[in-house]
């Protein structure tokens, strides 16, 4: 049995022996702390997965691996800090193998998230947000973390990678449709959206009513990688990326929701390859899309339908429709099982008969056990297909164990 093997079992060996509350419990108290006469409460908690991959290779999403078994385990430190009845500081920090499993094979540490919120009026739930936050697009985002998923992966949409690139240009647009027949570049290339997009800015929200809005401007788009969310190492290079979203709940089982983004997705380092007398600004990805949840009883129910169109260069303007709809079921109060159905389509490359990507679907299923109140365990099975010849693999397993703490 190789290493990974061996701690993914020990892991779930060891879960019988913290099932019981003592353990988080003192934990729980230890970190954190409570000062009315400050106004100061602040509370330092952990969660913790384990992850086991068994891709066909080359493996489907944004797993970067040439392995059949991968490995992948991660550690989150939240902080949260209420200052008073106003203002709230958030950090979340991670040590893994990439923010995207084995994009840094040999380990990382970094903060994924780190801002500061106020509340401006004390009657009111209008917040202004300043640092490096989730997207406001859509409502998958808001439950990325592994402990809110029921799934191990991400929606195709947040995680399919398709051929257009923000570093890497082709001179043509025959060039560009050759690149649907390579295995995916996971490197240079990029999805509609890239996982919940912590990107660097300022963000507004407030809630009236049953309806709610949230409305930021970003440092990159939300088709960026990783390497560029952070503002405190790269700044704001380009033009930025203005997205909002205005959510309705008609009833309490309800909330629907409509969302819009655009903005500069070209990093400056390509530059000098545009056309004359064009700049990176000018180069630009306009997404919208609609998302609707429904709750009752055992059944949780989500759903999005998101359209998107890039302007590349010496290729012309690229459009795609990528949506899925997810279905959780409690079969106990402990044990669920999910599914969830993607699709996406591509028009053609402009002045050719050939769609810019290949159109593909994926089914997921999975099982999950919540073994305590801080443990967690998921099974997944992923199934998908492209059309004509698909240089990807269409099988996935996945095996998660969560703790949070």
């Amino acid at each position: 049995m190789k290493p990974s093997q061996r701690l993914l079992v020990l892991l779930l060996s060891g879960t019988a022996a913290l099932r019981g509350g003592g353990f988080f419990d003192t934990l729980d108290d230890k970190t954190r702390f409570d000062s009315d006469a400050l106004g100061l409460h602040a509370d330092l908690s952990f969660m913790t997965d384990a992850t086991l991959y068994v891709p066909e290779l080359p493996a489907q999403g944004l797993l970067t691996s040439d392995d059949h078994v991968f490995f992948v385990p991660r550690l989150m430190t939240f902080f949260d800090a209420q200052m008073g009845d106003r203002l709230t500081l958030h950090t979340q920090m991670r040590a893994d193998r990439g923010f995207d499993p084995g994009a840094v094979p040999d380990g990382d540490v970094r903060l994924d998230e780190y801002y500061l919120q106020g509340r401006i009026l004390r009657d009111d739930d209008l917040n202004v947000r300043v640092g490096k936050f989730g997207t406001a697009f859509g409502s998958w985002a808001k439950r990325s973390l592994s402990w809110n998923n029921p799934f191990v992966t991400a929606p195709m949409a947040y995680e399919d990678v398709l051929t257009v690139s923000d570093r890497k240009l082709a001179p043509s647009g025959v060039k560009f449709a050759q690149r649907r027949d390579v295995p995916d570049n996971k490197t240079n290339w990029l999805p509609i959206l890239w996982g919940p997009a912590y990107t660097t800015g300022l963000s507004v929200s407030d809630r009236i009513d049953s309806v709610e809005y949230a409305f930021e401007v970003k440092n990159a788009s939300i088709s960026s990688s990783p390497e560029v969310w952070d503002a405190a190492q790269v700044g704001f290079p380009t033009n930025p990326t203005f997205t909002g979203r205005v959510g309705l709940r008609p009833a309490p089982e309800w909330s629907l929701g409509t969302s819009v983004s655009h903005g500069t997705y070209l990093q400056e380092s390509t530059a000098s390859l545009l056309p004359v007398g064009s700049s990176v600004n000018d180069f630009t990805q306009t997404t919208w899309g609609i998302d609707a949840g429904y709750e009752h009883g055992r059944w949780q129910i989500w759903s999005e339908l998101i359209g998107t169109r890039f302007e590349v260069p010496w290729v012309g303007a690229l459009e795609a429709v990528s949506g899925f709809v997810e279905a959780k079921y409690k079969i106990t109060a402990d044990l669920w099982t999910a599914f969830r159905w993607n699709q996406a389509a591509f028009g053609d490359v402009p002045g050719l008969d050939i769609s810019w990507d290949r159109n593909g679907w994926r089914s997921d299923v999975a099982f999950g056990w919540r073994v305590s109140e801080n443990i967690q365990a998921k099974l997944q099975y992923s199934l998908g297909d492209k059309s004509g010849r698909e240089p990807e693999g269409n099988h996935l397993g996945a095996m998660q164990v969560i703790m949070k703490f």
